[in-house]
């Protein structure tokens, strides 16, 4: 159904598109469709829309312009490691091990394996995150970052000003994680009106990111840690929830643009 590539890959590429050596963790090789089109990179900036998998972009695909512009252009898909929760594939994402390796289950554990963070570190060159201060990127990733941006009131609106700041002070990684989407997926399900609603907000953060991406120079890599299933709780409402191995919870888009790609996709 879609193309077989794991989230060990995001680490590597990464490091790939920036000039660096991957991290000693890296269990796979780069993703060379991405590799291939987007070269090497300057600056980079990556967005994690939680729970954004294939199926809920399919249900939500009016809702996010922005996101649709940026899959014209270069779109694969991913899919999670299990269990599909968000630490399990942030520390993947950030190390390119299995789970077998780096051994997260839960995002107050503590990640001993080498990240992209401590590589880029070693270089001479600065990251930095966006994320809610109780979120996985916030507690288990940011303490590597050497810039992590922590939005005390935990909502996307204050992600996104951290996500802008760092951008404009051209560090030269940056991580964001928006959780909008998997909060409404879980409360109504993630085929539900709320759950379309949420991916529109976010959709516009991703907008703004975008541009002030443009504006510095950055390339752009976006991606899903998992996606969602829908459930029936006992009082017959519908809810959302993830972890395991059915499609809706393992596939998940990943698209990327160079900063030059992001001025024409973007219309700018």
């Amino acid at each position: 159904m879609f193309d077989e590539y794991d989230m060990r890959s995001v680490a590597p590429t990464v490091c790939r598109v920036l000039g660096v050596r991957p991290p000693s963790s890296a269990e796979v090789e780069p993703l060379e469709e991405v590799v291939g089109t987007m070269g090497l990179v300057e600056r980079l900036a990556v967005v994690v829309i939680d729970a954004f998998g294939a199926s809920t972009w399919a249900a939500a695909r009016m809702e996010v312009p922005t996101f649709n512009a940026l899959a014209n252009r270069h779109l694969i898909h991913l899919r999670s490691v299990m269990p599909t929760i968000t630490p399990v594939n942030f520390a993947t994402m950030l190390t390119g091990a299995h789970p077998d390796r780096h051994l997260i289950r839960d995002r107050a554990e503590k990640l001993a394996l080498e990240t992209v963070f401590d590589v880029l570190r070693e270089e001479g060159r600065v990251s930095a995150t966006a994320a809610r201060a109780v979120s996985s990127l916030g507690i288990l990733i940011s303490p590597f970052a050497d810039r992590p941006g922590l939005a005390e009131s935990n909502t996307d609106e204050e992600v996104y000003a951290l996500a802008v700041g760092a951008l404009e002070s051209r560090v030269d990684l940056l991580w964001v994680q928006l959780l909008d989407v998997d909060d409404e997926g879980h409360r109504h399900g993630p085929l539900s009106g709320e759950s379309a609603a949420a991916a529109h907000r976010d959709d516009g953060y991703l907008r703004g990111i975008a541009e002030e991406a443009s504006r510095k120079g950055y390339g752009l890599m976006v991606l899903a840690d998992h996606g969602q299933h829908t459930v029936m709780r006992e009082d017959g409402s519908m809810g959302g929830t993830h972890g395991s191995d059915i499609d809706d919870d393992v596939y998940v888009p990943f698209v990327w643009s160079t900063h030059r790609e992001l001025r024409k996709a973007l219309g700018l």
